[in-house]
């Protein structure tokens, strides 16, 4: 029974609104926050009060065993996602108040610009393609901005 006493198992539940990898205890149902982001091989837990939202207070005391039945993994294509989010923004821009001038865009003029969006939206595997943004709505900015 003492054994069992130190350990506490560990199930990744989500991120909270920083990028904050947390995790629920099995045991008694508590929330614990990786103040490290899910950079490192263990997670640095520290205590939330049970707010998924809330920031971390404590550490995990250093007698427990902590087991993780799943751990946050980082998806290898996120920085694709946002930089092809920040392409389309400046494409926003660029047909709203930028006032088509080509210097508010990333890669200085309309063609190159159009041809990274391509270039990292067709990066994706199958099934994992950004849903906010189709190689067709990409087509349409090419389309909109070469007028």
């Amino acid at each position: 029974m003492e054994a069992k006493a130190n350990v506490r198992t560990m199930e990744y539940i989500g991120l909270d609104f920083w990028e904050r990898p947390v995790y629920k205890c099995i045991e008694n149902s508590s929330l614990w926050k990786d103040i490290e982001l899910g950079k490192s091989d263990k997670p640095v837990l520290y205590s939330c009060e049970n707010d998924f939202g809330g920031e971390p207070c404590s550490p995990i005391k250093s007698d427990l065993v902590v087991i993780f039945i799943s751990k946050y993994a980082e998806n290898p294509h996120r920085f694709n996602y946002m930089m092809l989010s920040r392409l389309r923004s400046d494409c926003d821009y660029y047909l709203g108040f930028g006032n088509r001038n080509e210097k508010h865009l990333c890669c200085g003029n309309v063609k190159e610009h159009i041809e990274r969006m391509k270039a990292i939206y067709n990066s994706f595997p199958e099934g994992q393609k950004p849903e906010r943004l189709t190689y067709e709505g990409i087509l349409e900015y090419e389309k909109r901005m070469s007028e």
